[in-house]
């Protein structure tokens, strides 16, 4: 009996206590396109106590960030790939990593006409490999409620960003055609919607990723805010394993 209760303890704690760490596929940019003496492309490759998980997030990661449709060659490969088409720099940055959830970002810059700098996020379920959604955290009753108290703190930092391009405007920091531009943009693309689906987490806060982009002519005018939300102000919205869990 003692025996089978430690195996049953050994077991579960494989399950519910995933050691995770990384392996690196590190390359170099294509000179063409940047020519660089170090390596600027790390991508990862997630490793866990069990293959079966490891193979559901690294296959979710690669469909998502490389998005190629021949799935049997190598990632290297798949990786080498990109960087003919001007893939020059990729780096990851792992945000979460407790209770048995992974959160974690891939950014990326990729040169042609212009070179051009993208974003990727993933939370995955240690336990299963499955990625973790917004309605996996926000209970289903509470969910047009925390959109709603996005969508306001989205529409404030965007109504501020406005009166200050109008100030610059004014002040002849910027002339009309770019404010009209400007002001188009955030109208008739951002501050009157919002998205709750992309989302990173961290010790303190969760983040939502709803950024208003700006074409490339007039990328430098971006505006710049973030939609972080504390655990502690989270908790009426969250489902009662994560209250659990982020209330520690």
């Amino acid at each position: 009996m003692k025996t089978l209760i430690l195996f049953i303890l050994i077991f579960c704690s494989g399950v519910y206590a995933q050691n995770i760490t990384f392996r690196e596929i590190k390359l170099k940019p294509k000179s063409t396109f940047y020519n660089a003496d170090k390596t600027t492309i790390i991508y990862p490759v997630v490793v866990t106590n069990s293959k079966q998980i490891s193979q559901l997030i690294n296959s979710k990661i690669r469909n998502e960030f490389i998005n190629d449709e021949n799935e049997k060659i190598s990632t290297r490969v798949a990786l080498n790939e990109l960087i003919n088409e001007g893939l020059v720099n990729l780096s990851y940055e792992v945000t979460f990593k407790k209770y048995n959830i992974l959160s974690i970002n891939i950014s990326a810059e990729g040169c042609g006409a212009h070179c051009s700098l993208w974003y990727t996020y993933f939370n995955f379920d240690l336990t299963t490999g499955k990625e973790i959604s917004i309605t996996d955290l926000i209970s289903d009753n509470r969910l047009d409620s925390f959109q709603k108290t996005v969508f306001t703190d989205k529409q404030k930092f965007l109504n501020q960003y406005k009166k200050e391009e109008h100030e610059s405007f004014i002040n002849k920091e910027i002339d009309s055609a770019t404010y009209d531009w400007v002001i188009e943009q955030v109208d008739d693309n951002c501050v009157n919607q919002v998205q709750i689906e992309k989302f990173s987490l961290s010790n303190l806060t969760i983040e939502i990723i709803d950024p208003c982009e700006f074409p490339h002519a007039i990328r430098s005018q971006e505006p710049a805010y973030t939609l972080k939300y504390s655990y502690k102000f989270l908790l009426p919205f969250l489902k009662p394993k994560f209250q659990k869990q982020f209330s520690r």
